[in-house]
C-alpha cells in the first residue's frame, strides 16, 4: 500500500513535481481551500471537472491517512464578467443574471445555490456528503464575509499595499510587490498590456486591481462606516474585528472578486494552508491576486511569499475538441445530462438514447466517472463516445462488484487472492501518487477485475476482494454498494406467515432506493398476498418494485430479485 510520503504533486506555484509534505505533518491534517461557484448559474461540467480535480486530491489524501478540512467558498457577490483582466470591470455576474430574470441578486444566488448542492451532492462530492453537507464554516458565502474582506482591506492600505481613490474604491498597489506574475507566469509586458484595456486614470500602475468597488446602481452594497446594507448582526461583528473602524476614504460599495477568497481562505483554514486548488482559468487574474494581497495582509512575521503551499489546477475542458457553445449545442450543464428533458433538452435526450443511455439520461456515476478518467494536467476532451465508454467501464466495475457480493462470506482469502489484491491495489496507489495519474490507477482497477474474472472465488475470497473495492472506490466513489442481488428460497417463503395487507401501499413507497432487507420483506409480503389470493396487492407490490429498478425472477427454486 502506498504510504502519504509517497505523494507527489504538480505545484502549479514552483512548476515542479513536488513531494507532498503538509505544513503540520505530526497531526496529520490537511488544509485545502477550493475555489467554488459562483452561483448566477447552473454549474456546467466544466465547473464540475475542476470541482472533481479537487475531490479527487483530498480523497487520495485520506486514502493515504490524512485529515483533510476541505473548504470550499460560494461566491454570491462581486464576480465580474470580465473576470480575465485583474480590474474589476464589466458588470457583476449575480446582478447581470437578477436584471436578466427579473428579480434580485439575493433571490438569484439562493437559488443557484440550492441547484449547485443537487449537482454536487449527485456527483458524490465529498463535501457535500453527511454533516460536511450542513457545515457553513465548509461552504462559507462572500456576503457573509464582508468584515473579514475590509479587515484585509484597511490592513492592506495602512500597510502600504493599497490605496483609495477619489470615488472610496480601493485598489492593490502591484509594484509593492515584485512577485505577482510569478504564479501565472505573465511577464510585465503581458500585465501592462491586458490591464490597458480598461486602465482607470486614477490608477498608479494599470497592472493594479481593485480590492473594493463603488457603484450606485449596484444593488449589493456594504456601508463601511455604518449599518447601511449589512445583514443582521454583520456590522456588528464588523465593529468588533476592527473598533477603530476603517479608512475614512473608503465609500459605500462591495468586495472585488478575489479579496473574497483570501479573507474566507484565512477566517476558515487560518493564515497558511496546504493546498489550493481551482481550474486553470482561476491562475490569472484571481488566484495571482489572491497571493499578493494575503502576503500584503499577512500579520504573521516571516509569512511565505505565497500563503498555499502547493497550488493544484485542473486544465481545461473541451467538447468535440472546442469550447463549449450553446449556439453549437455542445455547452452542458451537469444537471443538463442528469434529465434533459427536465431541463426542455429534448434533442439531448434522443441523442443520449441513441447512445444507450436509458430514458436519454446520464447516471451521475458515470458523468463523475467522464469527468475524473483523465490526467487533470492535461486538457479534456469530452465527447459522447467518452460518456458511453465511461458508462461501460463503471458497469464493468458494477458488474464484478454484485457477483462479489453473491459470492461473499465467512473464511479467509488464500495467500495467492491476497497477493493479488495487494499487488493491485499498490498499483492503484502508485498512479495516484504520481499527481494524481488517473488513467494509470484506472488500469489498475481493469486489471484488478480482469485477475478476478478468471478466478473461482471463495467466499472468503470475495470477501477480501470487495474490501479492496471498497478502499478503491472511497476515491473513485462510482459503485452502488448495495446488494443488487438476491434469492428468497422456497422454503422461506413457504415458512412465512405474514398476513400483513398493504392495501395503501404507503410502506411500500417510503423508500425509493430500496436496500436488500427491504426487497427480501416485501418479496416475503408479495408471497403472503398471493397465498391469501389477494393478487391485486401482489401485483402492486411487483409493479412498485419494478418501479424502483428491482425485478423478480419466480423460480421453484424461489423467488430471485436484482436491481436493475
Amino acid at each position: 500500500m502506498a504510504t502519504a510520503s509517497m505523494l507527489k504533486l504538480k505545484n502549479s506555484y514552483t512548476k515542479k513535481l513536488e513531494t507532498f509534505e503538509p505544513c503540520d505533518a505530526a497531526s496529520k491534517t490537511v488544509t485545502l481551500y477550493s475555489c467554488g461557484p459562483t452561483v448566477y448559474s447552473f454549474a456546467h461540467i466544466g465547473n464540475m471537472k475542476s470541482f472533481l480535480v479537487a475531490d479527487i486530491l483530498r480523497r487520495t489524501l485520506e486514502k493515504l491517512g490524512y485529515r483533510v478540512r476541505q473548504v470550499m467558498n460560494i461566491t454570491d457577490v462581486g464576480h465580474m464578467t470580465e473576470d480575465h483582466l485583474a480590474d474589476a470591470t464589466g458588470e457583476d455576474k449575480l446582478a447581470k443574471a437578477a436584471r436578466e430574470l427579473g428579480t434580485d441578486p439575493y433571490k438569484v444566488a439562493a437559488y443557484f445555490e440550492e441547484a449547485f448542492v443537487r449537482d454536487a451532492t449527485a456527483l458524490r462530492l465529498s463535501i457535500y456528503k453527511g454533516s460536511e453537507a450542513i457545515e457553513k464554516t465548509l461552504h462559507p458565502r462572500a456576503t457573509a464575509h464582508v468584515p473579514e474582506m475590509l479587515v484585509m482591506i484597511d490592513r492592506l492600505i495602512t500597510r502600504g499595499y493599497a490605496y483609495p481613490d477619489s470615488q472610496g474604491q480601493v485598489y492593490f498597489d502591484v509594484s509593492k510587490f515584485p512577485a505577482y506574475g510569478h504564479l501565472s507566469g505573465k511577464v510585465l509586458d503581458d500585465l501592462e498590456a491586458g490591464a490597458r484595456i480598461a486602465v482607470r486614470e486614477e490608477k498608479r500602475d494599470p497592472r493594479d486591481f481593485a480590492l473594493w468597488k463603488v457603484d450606485d446602481k449596484h444593488l449589493m452594497k456594504w456601508d463601511p462606516h455604518g449599518p447601511e446594507g449589512w445583514p443582521s448582526g454583520d456590522y456588528e461583528r464588523f465593529k468588533a474585528l476592527l473598533p477603530n473602524g476603517v479608512d475614512a476614504r473608503i465609500k459605500a460599495g462591495f468586495p472585488g472578486w478575489h479579496i473574497e477568497c483570501s479573507a474566507m481562505s484565512r477566517a476558515h483554514l487560518g493564515p497558511v494552508i496546504d493546498l489550493h486548488t481551482g481550474g486553470e482559468d482561476n491562475i490569472f487574474p484571481h488566484h495571482e491576486c489572491e497571493i499578493a494581497q494575503s502576503f500584503g495582509a499577512a500579520e504573521e512575521a516571516n509569512a511565505p511569499v505565497s500563503f498555499a503551499k502547493y497550488w493544484v489546477h485542473g486544465r481545461h475542458l473541451l467538447v468535440d475538441g472546442k469550447k463549449m457553445s450553446k449556439r453549437d449545442g455542445t455547452f452542458f450543464t451537469a444537471r443538463e445530462l442528469f434529465d434533459p428533458r427536465a431541463c426542455d433538452r429534448d434533442e439531448l435526450a434522443q441523442r443520449l438514447a441513441a447512445t444507450g443511455f436509458e430514458d436519454g439520461k446520464v447516471p451521475p456515476t458515470v458523468l463523475r466517472y467522464a469527468l475524473i478518467a483523465n490526467q487533470h494536467v492535461q486538457p479534456m476532451n469530452f465527447t459522447f463516445d467518452v460518456l458511453v465508454q465511461a458508462k461501460s467501464n463503471v458497469e464493468r466495475i458494477q458488474t464484478r462488484y454484485a457477483h462479489l457480493l453473491e459470492v461473499a462470506g465467512e473464511g479467509e482469502a488464500s495467500k495467492e487472492v491476497v497477493a493479488m489484491l495487494n499487488a493491485c491495489e499498490a498499483e492503484f496507489d502508485a498512479g495516484l501518487c504520481d499527481n494524481l495519474n488517473m488513467p494509470v490507477a484506472l488500469a489498475a482497477v481493469f486489471k484488478l477485475v480482469a485477475d478476478l474474472n478468471l478466478r473461482t472465488l471463495s467466499p472468503g475470497d470475495a470477501s477480501a476482494a470487495i474490501a479492496t473495492i471498497d478502499r478503491i472506490d472511497s476515491v473513485l466513489d462510482v459503485l452502488d454498494r448495495r446488494i443488487r442481488s438476491g434469492i428468497v428460497a422456497q422454503e422461506r417463503l413457504n415458512k412465512n406467515e405474514d398476513d400483513k395487507n398493504l392495501d395503501d401501499l404507503a410502506e411500500l413507497r417510503a423508500s425509493t432506493s430500496p436496500d436488500a432487507a427491504r426487497v427480501e420483506s416485501l418479496i416475503l409480503h408479495r408471497h403472503a398476498s398471493k397465498k391469501r389470493k389477494d393478487f391485486a396487492t401482489a401485483d402492486a407490490i411487483r409493479k412498485e418494485l419494478d418501479a424502483q429498478g428491482v425485478s423478480l425472477e419466480d423460480l421453484p427454486a424461489g423467488v430471485r430479485w436484482r436491481l436493475k
